[in-house]
């Protein structure tokens, strides 16, 4: 909550909460392949809004850059990851295609 706060996020406490479901409902949500377009989704928009707000390496000193830089990097990468999963689906061996809906 700290962290959270330190970046200007209003009410740390509840945003904390918030990001703590969607990170392990939308994960395991993923792992499993249920709800698979629609998880991938929703964390693709969380880590977009995320790395906005705490990899912001274009506001820090110019020695935090580089760090900034690259986990701002790295999560636009895992964004595209999340959307091609948004796209294609779970696969095979998932809940969604066991139940018909891959």
């Amino acid at each position: 909550m700290g962290y959270i706060s330190s970046v200007g996020l209003p009410m740390p406490q509840l945003a904390a909460v918030v990001a703590l479901l969607v990170e392990i409902v939308g994960g395991a949500a993923l792992v499993v392949g249920f709800g698979t377009r629609i998880a991938a989704v929703v964390l693709a928009v969380f880590t977009l809004v995320a790395s906005v707000f705490f990899h912001a390496f274009w506001a820090v000193p110019a020695d935090q850059q580089m760090i900034a830089q690259l986990l701002f990097y790295k999560n636009v990468a895992v964004i595209g990851g999340l959307l091609t999963i948004a796209a294609w689906g779970a696969g095979a061996w998932s809940v969604d295609a066991r139940r018909g809906r891959a």
